[in-house]
């Protein structure tokens, strides 16, 4: 495996696939809830009605909104809001062990990156996120996991199409 292309290369070559394909995708599926990626989304409840995850519906609604939306977009929409939501916690955790008080921690993580989100947002936004980062940011990388795992699966059908000829 030494000579293959890095993941992300390797999706970045394939057609481009509308977002809006994982909502089919699940239409044709059989038994999503046999499915390895997206079988942990879909359940049974106690009365043995079908339930899905409360996030599916919202990504994959707006899967269908943004009619310019790819799969390989949407992968990597997820990974940044994950990786965001994480260099969010390194970086208020050091600076937090380092004493620095609310009020200069929001103004230094404005200042740090934009990429981190404060800056783009209202004050109020950013005092909520300080006071219980955990419950702000816990949301948005759930919400992050479902569209990259929708968004795989999606281009690993278009995928599984080319290799088995049509």
């Amino acid at each position: 495996m030494a000579g293959d292309a890095p993941l992300l290369e390797r999706l970045a070559q394939m057609p481009a696939v509308p977002a809006a394909e994982a909502t089919d995708l699940l239409e044709r599926l059989d038994d999503v809830a046999k499915d390895p990626l997206l079988g942990p989304l879909f359940g049974v409840d106690e009365e043995g009605d079908a339930v899905v995850n409360p996030l599916v519906p919202s990504v994959l609604q707006q899967f269908q909104e943004k009619a310019d939306l790819t799969c390989y977009a949407a992968l990597l929409e997820g990974l940044t809001g994950i990786w965001n939501a994480a260099v969010r916690a390194a970086v208020v955790a050091r600076l937090r062990a380092a004493g620095l008080p609310p009020d200069d921690l929001l103004l230094r993580l404005q200042a740090l990156s934009p990429t981190l989100g404060f800056k783009a947002e209202k004050g109020e936004w950013a005092r909520e996120w300080l006071a219980d980062p955990f419950t702000q940011d816990a949301l948005l990388v759930q919400q992050c996991v479902v569209r990259m795992l929708l968004a795989l699966r999606a281009l690993a059908e278009t995928r599984a199409s080319e290799l088995a000829g049509g």
